[in-house]
């Protein structure tokens, strides 16, 4: 899979440092409706955006764990579609590394209930549907004040800005 981009402390708050720790591997969908549109997941507690997906369970492969994590957090079964990139997150803040595999889907048949984590309930997620260029605006045009939201806001915006970039021909674009 194509490496998008590491992402470190000094991207983000220009402190030097890596992290040492194992990395945690994600699984994030740019995840296409029947109108072309993207889901983003609005996080109400910080008002900011990002798009759904998450971690990969024990024993589960990649392809299952997006399906899994679409269902979820948006309600809708998905086919994936193809490869987008990784992204590696080294904060040393927290000594925490995070792998993530970004893929395009698209939604399956009708939507059923989310079924969100504590924290995602606590964090007051909302799934909204945009085009794929106004979500990038959403994505990218808060700024923010808090340590990992500046890492959420970072790895979206490198995701979102590779699939309008290099894969217009899969979605619709030019």
């Amino acid at each position: 899979m194509k490496h998008l981009a590491t992402i470190t402390d000094k991207d983000i708050t220009g402190a030097d440092g890596i992290s040492t720790a194992e990395p945690r591997i994600a699984v994030d969908a740019i995840l296409f409706n029947s109108n072309n549109d993207i889901a983003l997941l609005h996080i109400g507690k910080y008002d900011t955006f990002t798009i759904p997906g998450g971690g990969v369970d024990p024993g589960e492969d990649f392809i299952t764990a997006v399906k899994r994590e679409m269902l979820e957090e948006t309600g809708y079964n998905c086919e994936v579609i193809c490869e987008v990139g990784s992204t590696l997150e080294s904060r040393i803040q927290y000594d925490f590394t995070q792998k993530r595999h970004y893929y395009i889907a698209r939604t399956i048949g009708e939507k059923g209930e989310l079924r969100l984590t504590d924290q995602e309930i606590d964090e007051e997620i909302t799934v909204y549907w945009y085009p794929i260029e106004e979500a990038l605006q959403l994505v990218s045009g808060k700024v923010l004040d808090e340590y990992v939201l500046k890492y959420i806001q970072k790895r979206t915006v490198i995701a979102l800005t590779e699939v309008i970039t290099n894969h217009a021909h899969l979605i619709g674009g030019k």
